[in-house]
């Protein structure tokens, strides 16, 4: 019977319905997918400039070195033996006028004799080839090469050696410029194959994948193969289309499984609640039909047999309100009048249990899509309840108010005994009750968690032992838009 879905063990085990489904509020997973591999080529390849540019620089700066070393060696030796015969012939004044008349005769480099005695400054004559390198104000370089000359076995002096570095600067800028070029058009190039290759490749198979997952998750089983490609992603799609088949075959078997275990629960209650109240009956009769009663007695047995009768009839109404199969149709309903109308109903009985009856209700609108009758009908299982758990008296709370989800919230607190922890997972289902035997048959609540999800909304209880209890219900809100719609239509 569809009807007995509703009070399943396993919904009330885990109490509140979860959600499973996937939100569509996430970016498109191609373009995540794509952005992450493009950034992660791109910091490759900028690793790979850098090393490379580096390399560049290095091997530059050593052809540079090697370049004005070897140039300004060959210039002084082709000078050498002009050098030496002035030096031994006119001294420092002398080999000055070789090398500057010599110097005329070059182009871009320039000559100078140093011999430490005109205050050279850095320029000290040393044993060794050395240079350096200086900038100027407008951002020119010039390598300064100092090559030592020696005559007779003494240190003479040494000839500086001066050349312009911007030729060999701007060669060493057209390189790294190029190279970096180069590489730039790789990195754009392997960039737009990734971001391609990504969306058509990777992106539009997972997105396949991702719909396929949600619509299994809104409980379409047994689909097929997103994809028929060898590759992981197709060995993906039909280890995912095998799980759903299979699903689908345990869904069946766990339905079958509930409706079976749902027909025991029914029998072993109905036998419970039944079982008693039949044995008081056909006691009672055998009694009569013995014709050794007296007047007085037949009556009290009679009065006890239409008591055990009404008994009856009220379990076996219960059994039909819990095993009913169609809902009923919902209309527009004012929540907090059913509330006040169903507190009004059940003070009687919270005066006759010396109980406190306190109510919290706002005089907002709580509008709502529902059945009337069946919303009183929870409200009342919950008071009842409520007034049962408190025998020496006590408070008794009604209240309704907005969550912050903007749905209407009703609330019943008791100050009764409460519940151990294991009563609280159990007290929505069917029979099962902490009553004492022909106090309650364990319905009640199994019928109001029935009807609060079918108007899609959800219970649930707290209580500590000696504290109370509190039965906490929300339902779904009627915007003022479809408030008004709704009204229009009626």
């Amino acid at each position: 019977m569809p009807g007995l879905t509703y009070g399943g063990q396993c919904s009330f085990y885990n109490g509140l319905w979860p959600h499973f489904f996937l939100t569509d509020h996430e970016s498109p997973l191609n373009m995540k997918l794509a952005a992450k591999l493009i950034l992660l080529f791109l910091v490759g390849v900028l690793g790979i400039v850098v090393l490379f540019s580096w390399q560049i620089i290095q091997r530059q700066n050593q052809w540079e070195q090697q370049f004005q070393e070897k140039h300004a060696k060959d210039l002084v030796e082709t000078l050498d033996p002009a050098i030496t015969n002035a030096f031994r012939t006119g001294g420092n004044v002398t080999v000055r006028e070789v090398v500057q008349i010599s110097t005329q005769r070059l182009s871009g480099a320039q000559l100078r004799w140093i011999d430490g005695s005109d205050g050279a400054g850095p320029r000290v004559v040393s044993s060794r080839f050395s240079r350096i390198s200086i900038s100027s104000d407008d951002g020119s370089r010039i390598g300064y090469s100092y090559v030592p000359i020696t005559v007779d076995g003494k240190d003479a002096g040494a000839v500086e050696v001066a050349m312009p570095m911007n030729p060999l600067d701007s060669h060493v800028r057209d390189s790294l410029y190029a190279s970096v070029i180069s590489l730039f058009g790789v990195a754009v190039l392997s960039a737009s194959v990734i971001f391609v290759g990504g969306i058509q490749l990777v992106g539009k198979p997972l997105r396949k994948l991702i719909d396929q997952v949600k619509t299994i998750g809104e409980g379409n089983f047994a689909q097929p193969p997103a994809l028929m490609s060898t590759d992981e992603l197709g060995r993906l799609a039909s280890a995912i289309s095998q799980m759903s088949y299979r699903l689908g075959e345990q869904r069946d078997t766990i339905r079958h499984t509930d409706r079976l275990g749902t027909i025991g629960t029914l029998a072993a209650g109905v036998a419970h609640e039944l079982g008693t109240p039949l044995n008081v009956v056909s006691g009672r009769a055998g009694l009569i039909a013995t014709g050794k009663l007296s007047v007085e007695e037949v009556e009290a047995s009679a009065r006890t047999i239409k008591f055990e009768a009404e008994r009856m009839t009220t379990i076996i109404r219960q059994l039909l309100d819990f095993a009913r199969q169609t809902p009923t149709p919902h209309d527009l309903i004012e929540a907090r009048a059913v509330m006040l109308r169903t507190c009004e109903m059940m003070r009687p009985m919270t005066k006759d249990a010396n109980v406190e009856l306190v109510q919290l209700i706002p005089d907002d609108s709580f509008s709502m899509d529902g059945d009337a009758a069946q919303i009183q009908q929870v409200i009342t299982n919950l008071i009842r309840n409520a007034i049962q758990a408190m025998p020496k008296g006590g408070t008794l709370t009604a209240k309704m108010q907005r969550v912050e989800t903007g749905n209407i919230g009703i609330q019943i607190t008791d100050t009764g005994v409460g519940m151990k922890q294991q009563d609280v997972d159990r007290v929505f289902e069917p029979f099962y009750t902490t009553k004492d035997v022909g106090q309650g048959t364990g319905l009640g609540l199994s019928i109001a968690y029935g009807i609060v999800r079918e108007h899609g909304g959800e219970i649930k209880v707290a209580s500590q032992i000696g504290k109370g209890t509190t039965f906490s219900v929300i339902f779904p809100a009627v915007s003022a838009i479809e408030e008004s719609v709704k009204g229009a239509s009626i």
